[in-house]
């Protein structure tokens, strides 16, 4: 039987697309997107501090912003890009450009500014005048087509990632069903014993293992995944903050408040205010 490769099950989502000059008021500190970003920049100079460096971009940089990565942005003068943000999702929930390291900063070529002019083309009809896709209805066809030049523009930062470790991909591979089970059933109240019982493990040995493998506890992985959720249904839906915390499976608002500010860094109405001006 054909072992299912990542493609297969890959969930593709297009948020923005355009082309754009901007001066110093393209200034911005301390935000994590709900989905990624790649820039191409055309002429001028932009500034994006995250991932612990300092990238200062020129013509012809192509530039990746992973998801819910915190980032500072800073233009010192004047700088004309392209740009795309979107989400490329495996079935366990986790961000393609999150399980495989690329590098960050490359050259492009005639090749990149053709697929960017091609999909700014396509899509710009059905965005905002910000590039914006949130309620846009894109004809089937527009949608392929911009799904496959997308495609082959992450396929660029693709090729150069690292490869894991036999051991990561070990231990990734095991827990593969628990992310999948979690992503699935976000809304609902998840307990540690069900979460052992799909790998087999005692609630102690799981949670331990847990931690090893992904860096932090069930509970706080999931807290993380319901706050990483609401962030991408604040900058992609017009839901009021309750409705986006029943959505993810918290039933105080309140409380969905507190948590999403003590992960995000911010409220969350100014998380999306921040998201709409940037």
């Amino acid at each position: 039987m054909k072992k299912e490769q990542p493609i297969d099950t890959l969930r593709i989502n297009l948020f923005e697309a355009g082309h754009c000059k901007l001066n110093r008021s393209w200034n911005y500190k301390r935000l994590a997107s709900p989905f990624s970003r790649i820039y191409l920049i055309e002429e001028g100079e932009a500034v994006v501090r995250h991932s612990g460096e300092t990238h200062t971009l020129h013509a012809g940089d192509l530039h990746l912003v992973p998801c819910y990565v915190t980032a500072d942005y800073s233009c010192p003068n004047f700088h004309t890009q392209y740009y795309v943000g979107f989400a490329m999702r495996l079935d366990t929930g986790i961000d393609l450009f999150s399980a495989n390291r690329c590098e960050l900063t490359l050259k492009a070529d005639d090749f990149h500014y053709r697929i960017f002019r091609q999909m700014t083309d396509l899509l710009t009809p059905f965005a905002d005048e910000h590039g914006r896709l949130l309620h846009a209805e894109i004809p089937l066809a527009t949608a392929i087509e911009s799904r496959g030049l997308l495609l082959q523009i992450a396929s660029t930062f693709l090729k150069q990632a690292i490869e894991p470790t036999e051991l990561e991909k070990e231990r990734l591979g095991r827990f593969a069903p628990v992310l999948q089970f979690i992503e699935e059933n976000i809304r609902r109240d998840i307990s540690l014993e069900t979460l052992a019982e799909l790998s087999g493990l005692t609630p102690t040995y799981f949670s331990d293992l847990f931690f090893k493998t992904l860096g932090c506890r069930p509970v706080e992985f999931m807290n993380r995944r319901r706050i990483e959720r609401a962030q991408l249904l604040l900058s992609s839906t017009d839901l009021t903050v309750q409705e986006i915390s029943y959505e993810v499976g918290i039933n105080s608002a309140a409380y969905f408040s507190r948590l999403f500010h003590k992960v995000a860094g911010v409220p969350p109405r100014r998380y999306r205010k921040l998201l709409l001006d940037l």
